[in-house]
């Protein structure tokens, strides 16, 4: 049964039961709403909290320069060679990489510093990296602009 065809509750005589009123002066009356105030300081929160998140977004999707691996190549027991790709968008500035190599077990066996060129945007830099036990890894782990 639906609600419209639901009949009303009737008193003993026969009559409708009037309908529940909360009395305003016992409870208060709440059809009061927000005041004009608060609506403003709740819009102006939400809007600086989604600019906030579109700047950080922003910043994280356009990075000053990006480092891509390429490949690496276990040359022999003490040689690890790391292929790695390097864009920025100003090519006046250089780019600081740290390249590392790594054992089977995890245990990190060479590390070297490599500074990119400037004058170019985009470059392929390749790193012979001496390690002292045979490494099954390279890798380039930290990178920053070079001022």
């Amino acid at each position: 049964m639906s609600p419209a065809s639901e009949p009303i509750p009737a008193t003993s005589g026969g009559e409708p039961v009037p309908a529940r009123v909360r009395p305003a002066e016992r409870y208060g009356d709440d059809r009061r709403g927000w005041p004009p105030l608060k609506i403003i300081a709740m819009a102006s929160l939400a809007l600086a909290f989604v600019g906030g998140v579109m700047a950080i977004g922003w910043r994280l999707s356009n990075p000053p320069f990006t480092v891509q691996l390429r490949a690496y190549e276990v040359q022999d027991n003490r040689n690890v060679e790391v292929t790695y790709l390097v864009r920025t968008k100003d090519p006046a500035n250089s780019v600081t990489c740290v390249v590392r190599a790594r054992d089977r077990e995890g245990n990190e066996v060479g590390r070297t510093t490599k500074v990119s060129a400037t004058g170019r945007a985009e470059q392929i830099l390749q790193v012979n990296l001496r390690t002292s036990a045979r490494a099954v890894l390279g890798e380039v782990v930290e990178r920053r602009i070079t001022p």
